[in-house]
């Protein structure tokens, strides 16, 4: 059985080394297609913060950004992909 994990990529911004890369255990795929539309969904704070001004963009099937403006104005996205373990 083929097993999967969501990455999440979170806290780019121009200039800054702030970002935080983490994954989730390998799951079965119903689990993680799961949790990954669930996070689309905007659930799950635990593991991608709820984040005021902010836009969801849907990249692929397996993939979607969330681009918010920080204090100041800054842009920071995050992005979580749903992966095939190998």
């Amino acid at each position: 059985m083929d097993q999967y994990v969501v990455v999440l990529e979170t806290g780019y911004k121009l200039a800054s080394a702030n970002h935080k890369i983490t994954a989730t255990e390998p799951l079965p795929h119903v689990e993680a297609n799961r949790l990954f539309l669930e996070l689309l969904d905007g659930q799950h704070a635990d593991l991608l913060p709820a984040k005021a001004d902010t836009s969801y963009l849907e990249v692929s099937p397996t993939e979607f950004m969330r681009i918010h403006r920080a204090m100041g104005g800054a842009m920071v996205m995050d992005r979580v992909t749903l992966a095939r373990v190998h």
